[in-house]
C-alpha cells in the first residue's frame, strides 16, 4: 500500500497485521492519522517528539523512543536539545510524516509544550488530572474547577481526555514565560485548588493519595511531554487523547471510553474541532500571575 503526499511517496508495510485486541490493524492505525492530520497537526507540528512503538502490535510490547533515527528520510526534520544529554529530536510537521511514523509502528506520539523555535519558553500550560480509578466523574468536576479559575485569571481554558482514566487541561501562551515561569504558576495554581478542594492533591506516590485526585503539573517542567491531541494510546480498544468541548464536560454522562481510533475521524467529519480556535486567545504568565498575587488567600 502507498500513500503519496506530493513528491512524497510513503510504501506501508504490514498493513494488515493486527496492532489491538479488537482486530484493529497497522493498516486501520495509518488511516487513522492520515484523516486526522489536519485537526492534530497544529498543536504537534514543530515540537520535539517522542513516539511509542508497537512494531508487532500492544500483546508483544512498546517502547518509548525519543532519538532520531538514522534511517528516517532527509524531509523529516529534528532538533538536537539537552546539554549533559544531547537528543536530536524528530518533528512531525506534515501528513506524510504522520503516515511515515504510523507505517514504524508509532501508537502513541508524546510532545514537549514548546517548539522548536523558542524550546525553553512553553507555549501551553498543562495540568494532567489522574483521579483514583473508576472516578471520571472527580477528573470532570476538577476540570470544571480549573476552568473557572482560569477564566478569573482571564486565561482560556481547554480540555481534552488523556486517552487512559483522566483529562488534560491547557491553556495557550503567548510563549514569553520560561519553563521555570510556567512551573512556577502551575505549583501556585495547584496548591490554592488542593487547599479548597480536600479530593485534590499533589501527593505523587499512590500510596499517598488516599483516594484523590493527583493534580499533575510536572508536564510544565523542561522536557516533560504529555500526549499529543488525538493520539492514539497503546491500550485495548485503541483510545484516543480527545479534545473535548466544555458542554460535554459539564455531561455527567461523559465517558472517555467512547473516545477511540473507529470514532474519532467520525467525530471530527460531523462535530469539528474543539481545538480550532486554541491559538485565537494566548495567555500571559506574566498577567496571570499579577492577577493571582492580588485575590485573596485561601484558608486552610
Amino acid at each position: 500500500m502507498e500513500h503519496r503526499f506530493g513528491d512524497i511517496t510513503i510504501a506501508c508495510t504490514n498493513v494488515d497485521r493486527v496492532m489491538f485486541p479488537d482486530g484493529t490493524t497497522k493498516g486501520d492505525l495509518i488511516e487513522y492519522y492520515r484523516t486526522v492530520a489536519p485537526a492534530m497537526l497544529p498543536e504537534l507540528a514543530r515540537r520535539p517528539l517522542s513516539i511509542v512503538r508497537f512494531t508487532k502490535g500492544l500483546d508483544a510490547g512498546g517502547f518509548f523512543q525519543k532519538h532520531r533515527q538514522k534511517h528516517y528520510p532527509a524531509w523529516i526534520e529534528s532538533i538536537r536539545l539537552g546539554t549533559k544529554t544531547v537528543v536530536d529530536y524528530p518533528l512531525c510537521d506534515s501528513p506524510a510524516a504522520l503516515v511515515y511514523f504510523a507505517n514504524q509502528g508509532a501508537v502513541e506520539f508524546h510532545v514537549w509544550t514548546s517548539r522548536a523555535h523558542s524550546p525553553t519558553h512553553p507555549d501551553l500550560l498543562v495540568f494532567d488530572l489522574d483521579p483514583p480509578e473508576n472516578h471520571f466523574d472527580l477528573a470532570r468536576l476538577t476540570a470544571l474547577r480549573l476552568r473557572d479559575l482560569f477564566l478569573t485569571l482571564e486565561l482560556p481554558a481547554f480540555v481534552k481526555t488523556t486517552g487512559g482514566k483522566g483529562l488534560h487541561v491547557v491553556t495557550p501562551l503567548d510563549g514569553h514565560a520560561t519553563f521555570d515561569q510556567v512551573a512556577s504558576f502551575a505549583t501556585r495554581l495547584s496548591q490554592r485548588l488542593c487547599a479548597q478542594h480536600p479530593d485534590l492533591t499533589t501527593e505523587f506516590y499512590k500510596k499517598d493519595r488516599h483516594d484523590r485526585l493527583f493534580l499533575d503539573t510536572m508536564r510544565n517542567m523542561l522536557g516533560a511531554t504529555i500526549a499529543a491531541a488525538y493520539s492514539v494510546r497503546g491500550r485495548p480498544l485503541a483510545p484516543v487523547s480527545t479534545p473535548l468541548t466544555w458542554s460535554e464536560v459539564e455531561d455527567p454522562a461523559l465517558t472517555p471510553a467512547s473516545f477511540t481510533l473507529r470514532t474519532v475521524p467520525r467525530r471530527l467529519a460531523q462535530t469539528g474541532d474543539p481545538w480550532a480556535t486554541l491559538r485565537t486567545q494566548l495567555g500571559s504568565i506574566a498577567l496571570a500571575t499579577r492577577r493571582l498575587d492580588s485575590l485573596s488567600p485561601v484558608s486552610t
